[in-house]
């Protein structure tokens, strides 16, 4: 028998008295030295199996403090109107992020476990490009070339799909479920400093829900044939929802929203005070989104 052990942990072992036995721990220590290495290995190990039987009985008298529920900072509805970014800016980054998840599923096609998921894949994926058509159009009839409004986003949204690449089909497939949901939510609840017309195109264009029924009927499906595959998304789907909060707060102006002019010049310090401020601010908003979340998870059988 074989057995590596830290010098340091073998000699707290060997010399941790059991003062009931009155056991000489200096003298059995001189004779195991001599013994040699596979009796030394054989007496740690009992040593060990002492004290986690020790360590057993203390555990049942443990008992963990109670928890303290804390309300959130701030529970105030946020009325987000004054913070809707102009038409240009709003539409430029709504339109990019549904071209980019376009893109995304029609990559995934070629994996497709079977020839009944791409052929479904592929009718919503397009029902995801009408999403962005309907926003681009919007953007045209403003008298604005939809590449020029997107292009200032597109660095941004790419390094947010790339922080979020998935490993396998299934992955991508709750991803663009998870991150459309919520951002689809979000800039619902945005749009409500658009002018009434306006809102309303947007509205009905993120309307569409074709994926999103699309994915809860393949994802229950897969997973009732595999169920390691439930526990893995369901890690993966907790990871995206925080990744995506990330990119919603990038979405707004933290210093309108914290009431600092634009212009100001800010330390450090105080820079950091403002996007805690502004944070602070978008709380209840953060918590609705979150829940709405933790419904979309639900719906596939997965805790959020």
């Amino acid at each position: 028998m074989s057995w590596s052990m830290p010098n340091s942990l073998k000699f707290k072992l060997l010399l941790s008295p059991d003062k009931s036995t009155g056991r000489d721990f200096a003298a059995e220590c001189a004779f195991l030295a001599e013994l040699g290495p596979v009796l030394e290995a054989e007496v740690i190990l009992i040593d060990v199996f002492d004290w986690l039987k020790r360590l057993r009985a203390s555990a049942r008298n443990f008992s963990l403090p109670v928890r303290v529920e804390k309300a959130a900072r701030n529970t105030d509805k946020v009325n987000l109107k004054p913070y809707t970014p102009e038409p240009k800016v709003f539409l430029g980054q709504l339109a990019y992020l549904q071209l980019s998840q376009f893109e995304i599923l029609t990559n995934e096609l070629k994996y497709s476990p079977n020839t009944a998921y791409k052929a479904e894949l592929s009718e919503a994926a397009a029902k995801n490009f009408d999403k962005y058509r309907a926003i681009a159009t919007k953007i045209s009839a403003l008298g604005i070339d939809p590449t020029d409004a997107m292009d200032p986003f597109v660095e941004r949204i790419e390094t947010f799909h790339s922080r979020t690449s998935a490993m396998d089909w299934h992955e991508t497939i709750i991803k663009i479920y998870l991150v459309a949901g919520l951002l689809d939510d979000f800039y619902r609840r945005l749009a409500s400093g658009l002018d009434s017309s306006l809102r309303g195109d947007v509205e009905a264009a993120l309307k569409n829900d074709q994926f999103a029924t699309f994915a809860k009927q393949v994802l229950v499906e897969s997973m009732a044939k595999d169920k390691q595959l439930g526990d893995r998304l369901a890690l993966w789907g907790r990871r995206i929802m925080g990744d995506t909060l990330l990119e919603l707060r990038a979405a707004f102006d933290n210093r309108k929203l914290a009431g600092i002019a634009k212009g100001k010049k800010l330390t450090l310090e105080e820079e950091r005070n403002v996007n805690l401020a502004s944070y602070s601010k978008l709380e209840p908003l953060i918590t609705e989104l979150i829940g709405a979340h933790t419904m979309r998870m639900d719906a596939l059988g997965l805790t959020a």
